[in-house]
């Protein structure tokens, strides 16, 4: 039997400053500490020089994306999904793209995120909840750039935040930072 399709009922997003925001979560603080060392005096570091085996305790939250320049534009195929990634998603991602994510509404919300880090060629911090009408889920991410040039991004590195808040600490995050702190754009989609 078919699982009936999710029906969006919102997808919130708020982006935060990279820096006193983040101190909420401190293992991505840890994981941009860590990309920024790497890429010493770079825009970012190469993606041969992250070693999996130097962050043990994130590298089942994270995704690695390859960026794809194409004649419609920017696109991003999974090249690897860590477990809790995946369990948290229940399906393996590797070879999907964010526009594959389900419900698509999402897909959309994280693609838009993937560009805008790209084009701005810098680390971007969000915290995002998505509820349908058959889970609620709410966390942050920060997606880090990687370039093997060193002037083009063609590989991000996101990596979900170890906390999984339910919709009231979500907003009591959200409230607890200071408003300068993020940045104006609320994105709110209902679904239908």
């Amino acid at each position: 039997m078919a699982s009936q399709k999710e029906t969006v009922q919102s997808i919130t997003s708020a982006s935060l400053k990279v820096g006193k925001s983040l101190a909420l979560y401190p293992d991505l603080v840890w994981a941009h500490d860590y990309w920024d060392t790497k890429r010493a005096n770079r825009i970012a570091p190469r993606r041969r020089d992250i070693d999996p085996l130097e962050m043990p305790s994130i590298l089942p939250r994270i995704l690695l994306t390859d960026v794809i320049e194409g004649s419609d534009g920017i696109d991003f195929r999974y090249r690897l999904s860590g477990t809790g990634i995946c369990n948290v998603h229940g399906k393996e991602l590797t070879a999907l793209r964010p526009r594959d994510l389900s419900p698509a509404a999402y897909g959309e919300l994280i693609h838009g995120h993937y560009l805008d880090a790209c084009r701005r060629r810098a680390p971007r911090a969000d915290v995002i909840i998505l509820q349908t009408d058959q889970r609620s889920r709410s966390y942050a991410r920060l997606l880090l750039p990687l370039s093997d040039d060193g002037e083009t991004i063609n590989k991000l590195m996101a990596v979900d935040s170890e906390t999984q808040n339910d919709l009231q600490e979500f907003l009591s995050v959200v409230e607890g930072l200071r408003c300068d702190e993020v940045h104006p754009r609320m994105r709110l989609v209902r679904g239908t």
